[in-house]
C-alpha cells in the first residue's frame, strides 16, 4: 500500500512537472509567434514603402496666402515628381489655381478687381541654393496661363455716372517664379513661392506679383525626394 502511494505521488508530480514544461513550451512558442509577425508586418510595410518609392511617382498638394499688387490673393496648387532618378527628384510639373482681388489705386474710385487664372508650369531644382540633406529645397520654373479678369463684378458704370472704359475678360499669358519647401515632418512641408505673372491682354496692367505663403501636404515621404 505504502509503495502504491509512493508510485501515485511520483506519477503525479511527473504530470505536474510535465504540464509546467508543456505551459513554458507554449508560452515560448507564443511568444516567438508574435516576434515573427511583428518582424512580418515590419516586412510588408518596407516592401509597401518600397513599392511606392519605386512604382509611384510623389505628388502634393499646397495652399498659399498671400499677397499681390493692391491686394490679396489665394493659391492651390498639385504638383507631380515625374522621375525617380536621383537627379531629377526633385523636378516636378505643377498645375495651380490662383484668386486674387485686388483694388485700383490709381483713382478715387477703388474699382474692384478680381482675376482667377489657371497656371501650368514646370519647377527644377536648384541644388546650389538647396540644403544637402533635402530638407530645405529650392526650385525654380515657368509656365503659361489662362483665365478670367472680372473688373468692378462686371458693372461698367460707377456711383458718380462715370463709366469705366476697360472691360471684363479672359486672360491669357504666363509666368516664371522661385518655390521654397521646408521639410516639417514625412509628408508635410512649409511651402512659400514668389511668382511673376504676365497677362499679355490685361487692360489694368500687364504684370502682377505674388509672394505667398502655405503648407504642402506629400502622398510619399519627403526623404524619398
Amino acid at each position: 500500500m505504502k509503495n502504491t502511494i509512493l508510485w501515485g505521488l511520483l506519477l503525479l508530480s511527473s504530470l505536474n512537472l510535465f504540464a509546467q514544461k508543456s505551459e513554458d513550451q507554449t508560452v515560448a512558442l507564443l511568444e516567438t509567434l508574435k516576434e515573427e509577425n511583428e518582424k512580418l508586418l515590419t516586412g510588408l510595410y518596407d516592401l509597401k514603402e518600397s513599392i511606392l518609392e519605386v512604382g509611384l511617382k510623389k505628388q502634393a498638394f499646397s495652399i498659399l496666402g498671400g499677397y499681390s499688387e493692391n491686394g490679396f490673393s489665394i493659391l492651390g496648387s498639385y504638383s507631380y515628381y515625374n522621375s525617380n532618378a536621383e537627379k531629377r527628384k526633385n523636378n516636378f510639373l505643377e498645375l495651380s489655381f490662383l484668386a486674387s482681388f485686388l483694388k485700383e489705386k490709381e483713382s478715387d474710385y477703388n474699382i474692384s478687381i478680381d482675376q482667377y487664372t489657371l497656371n501650368a508650369g514646370y519647377f527644377v531644382k536648384l541644388p546650389i541654393l538647396s540644403a544637402a540633406n533635402k530638407q530645405f529645397v529650392i526650385a525654380m520654373g515657368a509656365g503659361g496661363i489662362i483665365g478670367y479678369e472680372d473688373i468692378n463684378k462686371g458693372e461698367l458704370q460707377l456711383s458718380n455716372g462715370a463709366m469705366i472704359t476697360d472691360e471684363s475678360k479672359v486672360i491669357y499669358g504666363g509666368f516664371g517664379g522661385l518655390d521654397a519647401d521646408i521639410h516639417i515632418s514625412e509628408r508635410l512641408s512649409l511651402n512659400t513661392k514668389t511668382n511673376i505673372y504676365y497677362h499679355a491682354n490685361s487692360d489694368i496692367g500687364k504684370t502682377k506679383f505674388f509672394v505667398g505663403l502655405g503648407l504642402k501636404y506629400s502622398i510619399l515621404k519627403n526623404q524619398a525626394q
